[in-house]
């Protein structure tokens, strides 16, 4: 499903009629080198981190998505609409010169979530002013690589960078098995240990999952090195920064 050009769509409390779009231009190609550093994204993040209003990063999508370059994926929750990375939009976007660009990722529901809640959290340092790393930098940096007990490598979900800290950031909406987790906790408690990271933060919107963070984090003796804070709480903040720019 790749059409963002609907009759209407909503934006807010209004109902914006839409018309067919022109070509891709500098703004979009603007949108598109974001996104393409995530893969997924969602509509108000991209919105809140590019400074713009929504009606004008649908318009952007629209003419990306007649050309091919972004498709649209359904989070099925209720969340706001998610925009995906094309195959060929990675190839628009290395072709405008644009760096850390993902491979184009999945559009079910789950991985719109997922990847919509990502999103929030680089909006969120975007419009704090700190820099943010997406999955292809985090490859590109072994300092962010971790090796876990079973012999497997794991990097975290987005990378920040801000006052002398390094904080590696898992978004977690579904529990994983305690033993994955512990592996994984361990493995930041390595690269912490080496200086290579300062803190691992873990971002979710369930209980369930904070709990099994918290207990696990205790076996491997992360202590003041993990936060576990609320999906919630990042959209809320990221919007209210967003609103004093």
């Amino acid at each position: 499903m790749r059409d963002f050009s609907q009759a209407a769509v909503s934006v807010g409390a209004e109902r914006v009629l839409r018309t067919r779009a022109v070509r891709p231009g500098p703004g979009s190609f603007r949108l598109l080198g974001w996104l393409g550093r995530l893969g997924t994204a969602g509509i108000e993040p991209l919105a809140l981190a590019l400074d713009l209003h929504e009606r004008t990063v649908y318009s952007h999508l629209e003419r990306l998505a007649d050309a091919g370059l972004v498709t649209r994926a359904i989070g099925a929750d209720g969340g706001g609409g998610v925009a995906v990375l094309t195959r060929a939009g990675a190839r628009a976007c290395v072709e405008q010169g644009c760096s850390g660009i993902v491979s184009p990722r999945s559009t079910a529901p789950s991985s719109a979530r997922h990847g919509r809640a990502v999103s929030w959290v680089a909006a969120s340092a975007e419009v704090r002013g700190w820099r943010w790393l997406g999955p292809a930098e985090l490859r590109a940096d072994e300092r962010w690589r971790l090796r876990r007990d079973d012999g497997a490598r794991h990097l975290p979900d987005l990378g920040l960078v801000y006052d002398g800290h390094r904080v590696a950031v898992e978004v977690e909406l579904q529990p994983k098995a305690p033993r994955r987790v512990q592996v994984i906790l361990r493995g930041y408690r390595g690269l912490i240990d080496r200086g290579a990271l300062t803190a691992v933060t873990y971002v979710t919107d369930r209980r369930d999952v904070v709990t099994l963070i918290r207990r696990e984090a205790q076996a491997a003796m992360l202590g003041d090195a993990l936060q576990v804070g609320s999906l919630a709480t990042v959209i809320a903040k990221t919007r209210e920064a967003g609103r004093e720019r």
